[in-house]
């Protein structure tokens, strides 16, 4: 009979009280910083479990599981591993539905080890208990809001959901995600995973409506065979992104010292993966830059990109990387060269990668993507150095400041007015003018063009246009249209009480550009990867995401096409 496993696993991710067997006051044991976890988070019963104590971080202490009053849904370990099989007796008898155990010295320390964690799995068994664990580190549940940490880690809710035999890369993975603005709605560190094996987790994910991306680091497998046939049936809907050491002699020693796994052949696996359509990744870094791939791109329909950049070396390893990596660098049509010479200078490279060879003409650089994307031969787009953009509310700032000071009084409110004027229009998205929008739009960007020197405004209708159906999907937030009214009344008062007007301009310069790539995916369907120039961390703003260079943005398309091709051959293309 096949288990439902989101009710099998319900009492673990959603459980109504929770009790702590190890909490402690003492600063220098996990016992202290584990309940500390579930405090700050989990707004149920919480019961600390304590031999030698009455009361832990202000909660009533008991002696043994059997002396709450209440029923307990889920049990938390953090005692020595000797004395684990006992109390998991006591949770038996209290009708304790799952656990977690995050005591270590068991399977992964050897023959006795492995016995313990044996007789513990027995006990649990019989009385209907699924654990997490041993030697973990703990797991989260967004739809609980419960931390279950042998340590602090920051996490927040999102798309995604993440199992790991290895703790310490589980709490990096998490804490990185959460840095880049990502969110989990599941983790769980399953160390020994002597009940609840990797390939459940994966299935229940899969099922889990508010999963949308899945997560895997893996030393080993107890069951390949089932590993297979879950992950068959979760990956025609849902990516599964893999981490798999092991490659190397070291790694396998590693390993087995590790999580008491066996690493097992590495060929095996890699055939395995690719057969499943799960995806193989080389480090955590990557793992995360896919997965916000998934979140943010549409699958791209072949290997053929385009590229375009505001420097040509940039533009190089780009292409170098793409091609490495089974992408195509297109050939750009005659046609389309004719119309890039129209908007950008001679000195341009008029071919693919595209080079405006240092034009500052900011307009030109988001009518040029448009070209691109509407190019049959042109599956995706890498737009580099797009997170650097905002130097350009530095020559704005620039520009305006020496525009301003050359005019008179009058004139400066006249173009404050008008600022004010346009704001009403744009921000009217209930019952909206779209002529009137699409003229209030087009004076906002005449006037951002000549605040930077730029004399033809030829292209201005055009990206109105692009902007206007950005504000009637949505893309263009309003946030971005209240920096117009702001930086309007900072100009008519000197200053402002809150940002400057550099910040202002700033945050409306990256508003502005979010909106034209999302609107870009939105009409043409096909990926648009944006990169920045330097290493810096940057952060998912809305559906938006700059990588740090175009090999990183390279590794995506081709990981996202390899999926794409994937779901074709095997007719599974629900995502597509």
């Amino acid at each position: 009979m096949e288990i439902d496993i989101l009710k099998e696993l319900g009492p673990l991710f959603d459980p109504k009280s929770v009790a702590h067997i190890g909490a402690t006051n003492n600063t220098n044991k996990w016992g202290f910083s584990t309940i500390a976890s579930l405090i700050q988070t989990y707004k149920g019963p919480i019961y600390p479990v304590n031999v030698h104590e009455d009361q832990i971080q202000g909660l009533k202490a008991y002696k043994k599981v059997t002396d709450i009053p209440g029923p307990v849904d889920l049990a938390v370990f953090t005692i020595p591993a000797e004395r684990v099989a006992a109390v998991m007796e006591d949770c038996v008898q209290k009708g304790v539905k799952s656990a977690v155990i995050i005591s270590a010295g068991f399977a992964e320390v050897g023959p006795e080890g492995k016995k313990l964690q044996d007789e513990v799995l027995s006990i649990a068994r019989r009385g209907n208990i699924r654990f997490i664990g041993p030697n973990c580190m703990g797991y989260w549940s967004a739809s609980s809001s419960l931390a279950a940490f042998m340590m602090p880690l920051l996490v927040r809710d999102g798309p995604l959901a993440f199992v790991s035999q290895g703790g310490n890369v589980g709490a990096a993975v998490v804490v990185a995600g959460y840095e880049r603005g990502l969110g989990f709605h599941r983790y769980v560190s399953c160390g020994c995973a002597a009940d609840i094996q990797i390939e459940d987790y994966i299935e229940h994910f899969g099922k889990d409506p508010e999963v949308k991306v899945i997560l895997a680091y893996i030393e080993g497998l107890n069951d390949g065979v089932r590993f297979m046939d879950v992950v068959k049936k979760v990956t025609p809907t849902k990516p599964v992104i893999i981490l798999k050491p092991g490659k190397t002699e070291a790694a396998a020693k590693a390993i087995k010292s590790h999580s008491g796994a066996m690493a097992g052949s590495d060929e095996i696996y890699d055939a395995a993966f690719k057969k499943m359509g799960a995806i193989r990744v080389e480090d955590t870094e990557e793992m995360l830059d896919i997965a916000v791939g998934f979140l943010t791109q549409p699958l791209p329909k072949g290997r053929y990109v385009a590229i375009i950049t505001p420097g040509g070396s940039y533009g190089v390893l780009c292409a170098q990387a793409c091609e490495e990596g089974g992408l195509r660098v297109v050939r750009l049509p005659h046609e389309t060269i004719e119309e890039l010479d129209k908007i950008f200078p001679p000195r341009w490279s008029r071919q693919n990668p595209v080079d405006p060879a240092g034009d500052r003409n900011f307009i030109a650089y988001m009518i040029a993507p448009l070209k691109l994307l509407e190019l049959e031969c042109v599956d995706s787009l890498i737009f580099m150095g797009f997170g650097g953009f905002t130097l350009f509310s530095n020559l704005l700032m620039q520009q305006r400041s020496q525009q301003e000071e050359k005019m008179k009084p009058e004139q400066v409110a006249q173009r404050v007015e008008a600022m004010r004027a346009i704001v009403p229009i744009i921000e009217d998205v209930k019952s909206p003018d779209f002529k009137k929008m699409q003229s209030a739009v087009r004076q906002l960007l005449e006037m951002l063009a000549l605040f930077m020197g730029i004399k033809d405004l030829t292209q201005v209708v055009t990206l109105a246009d692009v902007v206007v159906e950005a504000r009637r999907s949505g893309k263009l937030r309003d946030n971005v249209v209240n920096d117009v009214l702001e930086l309007a009344n900072a100009s008519a008062q000197g200053g402002s009480s809150g940002r400057t007007r550099a910040e202002i301009i700033n945050s409306f310069i990256v508003g502005l550009l979010t909106a034209l790539v999302d609107q870009w995916i939105a009409s043409y369907k096909k990926p648009v990867i944006t990169t920045t120039f330097t290493e810096e961390q940057v952060k998912l703003v809305g559906d938006h995401y700059d990588y740090t260079s175009g090999k990183r943005a390279a590794r995506v398309l081709l990981h996202l096409t390899a999926y794409h091709d994937f779901l074709v051959k095997t007719g599974k293309n629900s995502r597509i």
